[in-house]
């Protein structure tokens, strides 16, 4: 599509959406023209008036060049420029530059800013016909100051991806040519997927676009932020002693670029920015070279000391993919969470700080300013504050990022040394010094080994472990070495937990007695099984100041959610014990400090705090040891709090045992349709079975429940068979084959040679079987529990006594404990609330799925059956009788469907514990954590921390039609 048609395509439908709907808030729009040239130094391609023939905005539109995929860029300077000398010649307050699929819109008006720095809201454009009336529904919102602009710290990360569109293609096709006509170069490209773990077949054209593609992305990435870096450092008279990078050389544009960072090489005592891996520098670079020229020079517009956040983290963000970091377990981490978690854990100027994790630096830099902040004086204070900052990084690139990351933080100060040490975490012993400099505390050195000075404990430690699950650990026998050690002694951990476990007890061994320990993880600790030992060491080693979760997930490419954890380190058993730990839930936004001014504030134990802001739970620590799952503090109603403390509720494993159905190993062996069984001939050796969930909706089961589906069933005959006197082999396969031969069960003997010629004999739970096709005596428990939930909970009531697959638990009471009885108490809505804050929320379609374990089924809290008098007993059961009933009254029946014997079941159980006046508060329990399970379903990113206090109004969110991306937040104070 040419140029012209590009602009009078956009100018017809803002045409259109100006006729169908001219007023737009503040503005009442009248005409828009094309190639207009009134009054102005050249032709502007599209300009709209109001309806008092005011211009009000002006669009230069850019065709694509060659393919749709290379746009020409709407933040290249040339183009910024002629779009605002037409506002300016027209006085429109508003441009914006567009290249069909983004748009850029700019505040013409703001004066003795540069011009790229002028407000800006962009836009990905996913249909420009809709986007047209969004658009002009942005500029009203734009004028009115309804409508945020971007984050100047935003608006570079946008302008640093639209480059890196540009570039990527282009390398691509350098790359595509040069392997075609250097064999040399072949070969080091093969060295370098290889290096990369990249495996590929280069006569597959597609695998081989793919790597192609893959690297291009990176070497433009790598460039780009290269000349990024540079030209941070040369704005600093420190490090641009000699050399003019902008002076013209007669080689390519990467000479200038491999010159200076020789020059910074040399200049500056830490290593290079990256290692540039000369396989990059081979390609030729012709087609993107004056645009990597343009953008230097467009560079000079831009005050690179302004941003707020970590810009140089979330470059990193975009060269490493996506895939590959979450391959890592790398998660870039909010600025305003580093800000929460460093404001928590360092207390002083002198503090030392490590982060084990470093990544590209965004806790260090955070911790800079906090040290900074704090200090008395300002003189001197750059190489004061690095003095205290360590990291380490098991990755290369990223820690030379921290590197510059934390170097460039005063321009105008020289360094020579940042402590951060490429090495895996888990390789740097306790005693080992990282980096050149002594610390406070350091005592004495070790005499072999090589480990030099030994460091004494750092102040505190924070940071974003990597998330790696136990099963993508590559060494877990190294990971786990410390827990043996003395100060640890966590060997007890179980080797189910995920990596950040490890990171917490090896930080620890860093830490001084009273230091401050600060990290974000998945929260998958607070209630998972292994959870319960990183409880067990946190008491253990730590006073625990705060664990803080999050309405809304935290990082926008992870699938985890996250909790912020904040403790002291503390070696007195009773010191710990009386600390007052708080459970902290944020539900909107809140700045900075009055988030910490929460953790902060003393509190007495055991209050719940809720208001619209948060909810806070306090807890004596010494209490922490009874509770298995921490995360019901952050959900658990106070009626919860209130049954968990009464002196008759019992956890379920204290009255019955719970186990899992069958596990076969083969179910399609063992279990299949009835009627298909029924047509092999195998009714005789089968019965009626639930394998699946689904096949029951009601608490009642009946036989038809139980028809559809039949499982193999051949114990009778197998003991038949091995007490027979008459010998038919010398094993007992080959005794139970020969019996059944002999004695006319030939459809059951060709089912299981069937079965042999599948391998179904051969899997690995069938093999240690006896008999491998004998399930021996099937179960058929009455009380079956299942390990997911939906909208409502059911124990169901096994009246087909029909086996079960794994799908189900089995719960079988003590002798002593009535076993209906037992089935009504399960049915109460007091154990339903006790099953969703002990179970844990797994993803689900339109609702997010309650999945309880068996031993999450064992710690639901049930009022005790023994302490009830047979009236009491009667009751129950009565109602339990009802409620059964009543559901199978109805085809798929809902808990509001049977309400009226759900109420008569509950006030008789709540009844026994002296709570039958709180029927309304458990029912409204319920619904409060069906309708937080609902919400949980949706994949809502925004993180809940503000640097500043919030403004009073409320926040709008607005559909905008025809776009496919824009941010919602514009400015780190309304973050």
């Amino acid at each position: 599509m040419s140029e012209a048609d590009i602009h009078f395509d956009f100018y017809a439908h803002l045409k259109s959406a100006i006729n169908e709907q001219p007023n737009r808030g503040a503005i009442t729009y009248g005409d828009v023209r094309a190639e207009y040239s009134d009054g102005i130094s050249g032709r502007a391609d599209i300009v709209v008036f109001d309806n008092k023939d005011d211009p009000v905005f002006v669009v230069e539109a850019k065709r694509p060049e060659g393919d749709g995929s290379r746009e020409t860029d709407p933040y290249a300077a040339d183009v910024v420029r002629q779009a605002f000398g037409y506002a300016g010649d027209l006085g429109a307050p508003f441009f914006c530059t567009y290249n069909q699929k983004r748009m850029v819109v700019f505040d013409a008006f703001e004066e003795g800013v540069p011009l790229l720095e002028r407000s800006q809201k962009s836009y990905i454009i996913s249909d420009p016909e809709e986007f047209a009336g969004t658009l002009l529904d942005e500029i009203a919102r734009l004028s009115e100051g309804a409508q945020k602009w971007d984050a100047v710290d935003d608006v570079f990360i946008e302008r640093v991806n639209t480059l890196h569109e540009f570039m990527a293609p282009r390398v691509e096709d350098e790359l595509e040519d040069h392997l075609e006509e250097d064999d040399s170069f072949q070969e080091d490209f093969s060295q370098w997927t290889a290096a990369q773990g990249i495996e590929y077949d280069p006569s597959d054209e597609d695998e081989s676009q793919e790597v192609r593609r893959e690297f291009a992305e990176q070497a433009a990435y790598l460039i780009i932020n290269k000349v990024i870096f540079y030209k941070i450092l040369e704005d600093s008279p420190t490090y641009s002693q000699d050399i003019d990078p902008l002076a013209p050389r007669p080689n390519h544009v990467q000479d200038d670029l491999e010159e200076y960072f020789t020059h910074l090489v040399e200049e500056v005592d830490f290593e290079a920015i990256y290692e540039h891996d000369d396989i990059y520098s081979e390609i030729p670079l012709d087609s993107v070279e004056s645009k990597l020229r343009a953008f230097i020079n467009e560079l000079d517009d831009y005050d690179l000391s302004q941003f707020n956040s970590d810009v140089i983290g979330r470059i990193y963000e975009g060269v490493i993919p996506a895939e590959r970091r979450r391959a890592m377990g790398e998660y870039y981490t909010p600025p305003a969470i580093c800000d929460l978690i460093t404001r928590l854990t360092i207390q002083s100027s002198d503090d030392d700080v490590l982060d084990p994790a470093c990544g590209s630096g965004g806790f260090l830099v955070s911790a800079y300013h906090r040290l900074r902040n704090n200090l008395p004086e300002s003189t001197g204070s750059h190489d004061h504050v690095l003095s205290h900052l360590s990291g380490v990084e098991i990755n290369r690139f990223p820690a030379h990022l921290t590197a510059i990351n934390l170097a460039i933080q005063d321009l105008s100060a020289y360094t020579d040394e940042v402590d951060i040490e490429i090495k895996d975490f888990f390789d740097v012993k306790k005693y080992q010094l990282l980096g050149e400099r002594e610390m406070a505390g350091a005592s004495g050195s070790e005499s072999e080994g090589g480990l030099g000075e030994q460091r004494g404990g750092y102040d505190a430690v924070v940071g974003n472990p990597p998330y790696i699950p136990q099963d993508s650990i590559d060494d877990k026998d190294k990971v786990r070495d410390h827990l043996t050690n003395a100060e640890i002694d966590a060997d007890y951990i179980s080797s189910y937990a995920d990596i950040y476990a490890y990171f917490i007890t090896h930080s620890t061994e860093f830490l001084s007695e009273g230091g401050d320990f600060g990290f974000i993880t998945s929260d998958r600790w607070l209630d998972t099984q292994y959870g319960e030992d990183v409880q067990q060491f946190i008491l253990d080693h730590y006073e625990v100041r705060a664990v803080i979760k999050f309405d809304r997930q935290l990082f926008d490419d992870a699938l985890v959610d996250s909790s912020i954890l904040i403790l002291r380190k503390q070696s007195d058993e009773s010191e710990r014990d009386s600390n007052v730990a708080k459970f902290l839930r944020i539900k909107q936004e809140l700045s900075l400090d009055e988030i910490a001014a929460v953790v902060e504030q003393d509190e007495e134990p055991n209050k719940l705090i809720t208001n619209d802001d948060y909810r806070l739970v306090t807890r004596k620590q010494a209490a922490l040891h009874h509770e298995a799952k921490w995360n019901v503090f952050f959900f658990a109603p106070p009626l919860y709090f209130d049954l968990d403390a009464h002196e008759n509720v019992v956890d379920l494993g204290d009255i019955a045992e719970v186990s899992r159905g069958i596990t076969t190993g083969a179910n399609p062996f063992y279990f299949d349709h009835t009627e298909d069984f029924h047509e092999l001939g195998l009714e005789p050796y089968t019965s009626h079975a639930l394998k699946a969930t689904g096949q029951v909706d009601t608490i009642k089961v009946t036989d038809e429940d139980a028809s559809e589906w039949s499982i193999l069933d051949v114990h009778e005959y197998v003991d038949e068979a091995t007490e027979d006197d008459a010998e038919f082999g010398t094993t007992g396969e080959q005794q139970v084959k020969g019996w059944l031969e002999e004695n006319d069960h030939s459809a059951l003997l060709e089912y299981i040679e069937w079965g042999e010629d599948n391998g179904y004999h051969d899997r690995p739970t069938t093999r240690t079987r006896d008999i491998w096709f004998d399930l021996g005596n099937l179960p058929r428990p009455k009380i079956l529990s299942t390990m997911f939930t939906w909208t409502t909970h059911r124990v169901f009531w096994n009246n087909a006594d029909a086996p079960t697959s794994d799908q189900f638990y089995y719960v079988a009471p003590h002798g002593d404990v009535d076993q209906k009885l037992l089935g009504g108490l399960l049915n109460s809505r007091v154990v339903w609330l006790s099953n969703e804050l002990k179970g844990r929320r797994a993803g689900g379609q339109g609702m997010t799925r309650l999945q309880t374990k068996v031993y999450e089924t064992e710690l639901w809290k049930v009022p005790n059956p023994r302490e009830f008098d047979d009236e009491t007993t009667e009751r129950i059961k009565s109602a339990f009788d009802d409620l059964m009933e009543a559901e199978l009254a109805h085809e798929e029946p809902t808990h509001k469907d049977t309400e009226e014997e759900r109420d008569k079941l509950d006030q008789a159980v709540m009844e026994t514990l002296g709570m039958g006046d709180r029927l309304d508060e458990l029912k409204a329990s319920i619904d409060a954590m069906l309708q937080m399970r609902e919400e949980g379903a949706g994949e809502l990113t925004t993180v809940l921390v503000g640097r500043e206090a919030r403004r009073e109004a409320d926040s709008n969110v607005v559909e905008l039609p025809g776009v496919a991306e824009a941010r919602e937040s514009t400015t780190l104070d309304d973050f």
